[in-house]
């Protein structure tokens, strides 16, 4: 391998603390029950719906797939797609949305291990630096790593590798919370342990490689996880 070869290697030098921001702090898939529930008012909508249409579709192909399964029509999905999405921006404009007591105790062990913490969102923009700035996150030493532009699917195993190069984290020695089978194959993927804390719409799948699976972030005690040999459930 030649030395320009050399030059372009990764080298990753920062182990971090992420964590699914739209998930466990914005609740965007209760937002976007609730969104569902209205639009599909006359049906018997639970939310095994959303688990089982909703957890890695835009809202248009959503709306698209439920009406479809339900056979009924409701409107266009784009049109439909765009309410979703302007619920979810009210939603988490709203104070419905903090940073709970617990997790802010494991952000606060991740910074006493001078790690950088990262909050994983696919916000749009607008809405996404409007609760950051609400919720002081700059105070609390987050930073957003954000994924396209507005409620797309996420987090992809490619976006957790770019985001890793990006910001140089060390995949071994970081630790990442996620909230549902797919964020921990891509967590995965990228080489970050996690642990998992699943939602009423993601409890019931297979969290194979996690780290750990708890009821809530009160669970989490990160000196135990990263010294300890790793293990998964």
């Amino acid at each position: 391998m030649n030395a320009n070869a050399d030059n372009n290697e990764f080298h990753p030098t920062t182990s971090a603390f992420l964590f699914e921001f739209d998930h466990l702090v914005a609740k965007v898939r209760e937002a976007t029950y609730e969104a569902l529930q209205r639009i599909f008012d006359d049906q018997d909508l639970t939310p095994l719906h959303l688990s089982r249409f909703g957890l890695t579709q835009t809202p248009a192909k959503l709306i698209e797939t439920l009406q479809s399964e339900l056979g009924v029509k409701k409107g266009t999905p784009k049109k439909l797609g765009d309410e979703i999405i302007n619920a979810v921006q009210s939603y988490v404009e709203s104070a419905e949305v903090w940073i709970s007591d617990e997790l802010r105790n494991v952000i606060v062990q991740a910074r006493e291990r001078e790690m950088p913490v990262y909050a994983l969102t696919a916000l749009p923009p607008a809405a996404r630096d409007a609760l950051g700035d609400r919720l002081d996150l700059s105070g609390l030493g987050i930073e957003y790593i954000a994924f396209g532009t507005g409620l797309e699917p996420y987090p992809r195993a490619d976006a957790w590798l770019k985001a890793s190069k990006d910001n140089d984290i060390i995949g071994p020695s970081s630790m990442a919370i996620t909230t549902s089978m797919a964020a921990v194959k891509s967590a995965l993927t990228a080489g970050v342990h996690c642990v998992v804390v699943p939602d009423r719409f993601t409890e019931f799948q297979d969290f194979g490689g996690a780290q750990a699976v708890v009821d809530s972030p009160a669970d989490i005690h990160l000196n135990e996880l990263l010294l300890k040999p790793f293990e998964t459930v």
